[in-house]
């Protein structure tokens, strides 16, 4: 397969990301919240300043997957409401290298969107005094990009079952409840009878874990956790692979049953 339409098409996805101002509303958000941690270190709090560290990482990382989230769902819908996509599947450029494109696309997006909130963590954590734990800092963000390919991924195969506004919905209902799916069952697995926990376990395996690839706590609280070791990370990167594969399998079928 040639990669030049794929890079084509990425290319157009990420200019049209850059221009539009969601992006830099949504920073300007982070921004404000690294603000609100300096007046922390003024009451000189330590414990505290470490807490609002957490709290912001876990915001710019959930802000970063709503965000993700939006940018896949529009893309196709858009492309079909403005009749683009026509003269553009007319060229030699087949559904899958299209597809490709418009998720390459929008996780360069989403890496400008991500890059631009760690470069204001950093310079916070910097003023706030802290320390950044590299190893696990770098294990992080290549967990959150994982993490984002599978909201990718699952943004464009609910854009092709619903419309733009119920995808963008259920993606980010999606998003919550699989982030904190795992937290939940821990507590109430042990309460619920045997078909209820069947569920659970049916659940487990259906509903990736995004809780497994975030990071966050252990990138803040580095001094009780090591990085994780070389095997942890080739695993969490197959799990996260599978389930962008199998989302993006269901939005190609679905991309290819629909009639141009």
């Amino acid at each position: 397969m040639n990669p030049y339409p794929v890079w084509l098409v990425a290319h157009s996805v990420l200019l049209e990301a850059i221009r539009r101002r969601e992006i830099y509303a949504i920073v300007l958000v982070a921004t404000l919240l690294i603000a609100a941690l300096m007046t922390v270190d003024f009451f000189q709090l330590e414990g505290l300043t470490k807490f609002y560290r957490e709290v912001a990482l876990s915001i710019m990382s959930a802000a970063t997957g709503l965000t993700v989230i939006v940018l896949a769902a529009r893309q196709l819908p858009r492309e079909f409401e403005t009749r683009t996509i026509y003269p553009l599947l007319a060229k030699p450029i087949g559904r899958l290298p299209f597809l490709l494109g418009k998720l390459l696309g929008t996780m360069l997006a989403a890496a400008f969107c991500f890059a631009l909130f760690m470069g204001v963590y950093i310079l916070g954590t910097l003023y706030l005094r802290g320390e950044i734990p590299w190893g696990l800092f770098v294990q992080y963000v290549y967990l959150q990009f994982l993490l984002l390919l599978i909201l990718a991924a699952l943004g464009f195969w609910l854009s092709m079952l619903l419309n733009l506004d119920a995808a963008i919905t259920i993606g980010a209902i999606f998003f919550l409840f699989a982030s904190q799916f795992t937290t939940m069952t821990s507590y109430i697995y042990d309460y619920t009878g045997p078909l209820g926990q069947k569920a659970i376990l049916a659940l487990t395996y259906a509903i990736p874990q995004l809780t497994l690839l975030d990071l966050s706590e252990k990138a803040v609280h580095a001094q009780f956790w090591e990085p994780l070791s070389l095997r942890t990370m080739v695993e969490l990167t197959f799990y996260g692979l599978f389930y962008a594969a199998v989302y993006f399998g269901l939005a190609m079928a679905w991309f290819r049953r629909r009639p141009l």
